[in-house]
């Protein structure tokens, strides 16, 4: 909207330059001598060759003010481009990232989740749609349900659940850091959504590099495994507030809300009933 308002003042300015241009054109030169009479006087002549002068210097003003803002506009859009390639490379550098990118994109695979330098085959990890979902819970749901409580996985579960806070929450180790994984995502979506909201970029000019994941994360016909790990994700958006992340899927056509349609019809397919229920619960009343 910002930007809107901003190329609006640019042709309104534009506009009212050409227009006198154009007055300035139909009275010059035809209503000179109804003006300066004959130009038999010196002083005539003299102030004639003023408004000459002036006239010429008026529309070489209109032209170098009309060059500088194209100028100007297009200098601000590469600054823009250039903004939106640095923080996309940014982001896909992050091996945090990387992997909640690689976990939206498979059902399943082996992810060096926990990051382990230099990792061997025995240091990644099996997620599946079925983790994703049981460590996206909100904690409340954890916390109410022990049917959704973690159990042990793989080598990683040294314990039963993770030392601190989530211990009384009922998540593994593994699942507390596909969490946090998660977070660190949605955190730089939300980032973006600064970005575009402060008109440092332009939502059409972010729009290659996130539109996949935007879909991949709303796609409402699907497997029951996507569906349930996708209502859980969503949910876990609207429990923990990630609002930022909300209003950028908003700008590229999809309302995630717990009131939108996306949502909705999501939550219907979801096999389990009961914990459908427990997901829209805690959607409705976020942390």
């Amino acid at each position: 909207m910002k930007s809107r308002f901003k190329l609006l003042g640019t042709g309104a300015a534009i506009v009212v330059a050409a227009i006198f241009l154009v007055v300035a054109l139909s009275s010059f030169p035809y209503g000179a001598t109804e003006i300066f009479g004959d130009l038999d006087e010196p002083q005539h002549k003299l102030t004639f060759a003023q408004v000459v002068v002036s006239f010429f210097g008026f529309i070489g003003a209109i032209s170098a003010f009309t060059f500088a803002i194209f100028q100007y506009r297009r200098a601000e859009k590469w600054k823009r481009m250039q903004f939106v390639a640095d923080e996309v490379r940014e982001l896909e550098a992050d091996p945090v990232i990387a992997n909640a990118l690689l976990m939206i994109d498979w059902g399943r695979r082996d992810i060096n989740l926990f990051l382990v330098r230099d990792p061997s085959a025995n240091d990644l990890v099996m997620i599946t749609r079925d983790m994703q979902w049981s460590a996206l819970l909100p904690h409340t749901v954890k916390r109410e349900n022990t049917e959704y409580r973690a159990t042990i996985q793989n080598k990683f579960e040294t314990d039963m659940v993770e030392e601190g806070p989530n211990r009384d929450r009922g998540f593994s180790v593994t699942e507390a850091r596909i969490r946090d994984t998660y977070d660190a995502f949605l955190t730089r979506f939300d980032r973006l959504e600064t970005f575009i909201d402060a008109d440092l970029i332009r939502a059409d000019e972010l729009r290659p590099f996130i539109a996949y994941w935007i879909d991949a994360m709303t796609v409402v016909d699907d497997g029951p495994k996507d569906i349930t790990w996708r209502c859980a994700l969503l949910t876990y958006i609207e429990f923990y507030k990630y609002t930022g992340v909300q209003h950028l899927f908003a700008r590229y056509g999809k309302e995630i809300g717990v009131h939108g349609d996306i949502y909705r019809k999501i939550l219907k397919k979801v096999p389990n009933r009961d914990l459908a229920r427990e997901l829209h619960t805690a959607a409705e009343r976020p942390a």
